[in-house]
């Protein structure tokens, strides 16, 4: 995605929103909780990142060791489509 859709991306989650994107052709899924906790998951379940809030979630969640300020050129998300 370019950084423009990125910054939509961002401002939903920000919103509540919860988001569905694909990377490296695998489905990750970022949900939040009622305490404020925000997630990045693997769509199937089988891995998960867990974070007290979404500010923490974009400062420490990392795929393939990098955060998704650095990752998100080759993220794709639904509404690009």
């Amino acid at each position: 995605m370019d950084e423009k859709k990125y910054k939509l991306f961002k401002e939903g989650l920000y919103m509540g929103e919860e988001y569905l994107f694909v990377y490296n052709d695998t489905d990750y899924w970022i949900s939040h909780d009622a305490n404020g906790g925000s997630s990045l998951a693997k769509d199937d379940g089988t891995y998960c990142q867990d974070f007290n809030s979404l500010d923490e979630l974009f400062q420490k969640a990392k795929l393939d060791g990098k955060l998704l300020d650095e990752l998100y050129p080759e993220m794709y998300w639904g509404v690009e489509g």
